[in-house]
């Protein structure tokens, strides 16, 4: 799963942050020595993932309601998704980058930090446009079912 979210996030190969932050998130341990610490790519992967599909649910099966159904309230969604998991994503890695809780090899800087957290928001936009453009999930509630990204 690392390597999957890591090729995500790394956009196959142009992310949008250094490369050490990139072995940072991997888990490159403050002794410098191997990947053995804390793999915030797969922790912040899945986060963004639990984050968009819980705010789907909120939107398509609990609110439902007639009055919630309308393309400003699925982009009001899609904005507090992107935003939650932009500060998800900034937040995680610049709490151990203030606290210098990293190899002191890399060169991590707070620019690298808004880059995975600009990252990890438009995945999650893109993750709600997917979720919310499959027709059967979204079927089963009532009154939001018509509202899509593509059809608002």
């Amino acid at each position: 799963m690392e390597e999957f979210f890591a090729a995500i996030y790394e956009w196959f190969g142009f992310p949008l942050y250094s490369t050490d932050m990139g072995d940072h998130l991997r888990g490159w341990d403050i002794t410098c020595t191997d990947y053995i610490g804390n793999s915030y790519y797969i922790m912040i992967g899945w986060s963004m993932v639990v984050i968009t599909t819980l705010f789907y649910a909120i939107q398509y099966h609990i609110i439902d309601s007639p009055w919630f159904n309308k393309k400003q309230h699925w982009w009001l969604i899609s904005l507090l998704v992107v935003l939650l998991n932009f500060f998800v994503a900034f937040g995680i890695p610049y709490n151990s980058v203030q606290a210098e809780d990293y190899c002191n090899e890399l060169n991590l800087s707070v620019l690298d930090c808004i880059g995975f957290g600009f990252s990890n928001a438009l995945w999650s936009f893109v993750l709600f446009i997917i979720i919310t453009s499959l027709k059967y999930p979204r079927n089963f509630g009532n009154n939001s079912r018509h509202t899509t990204f593509w059809k608002p």
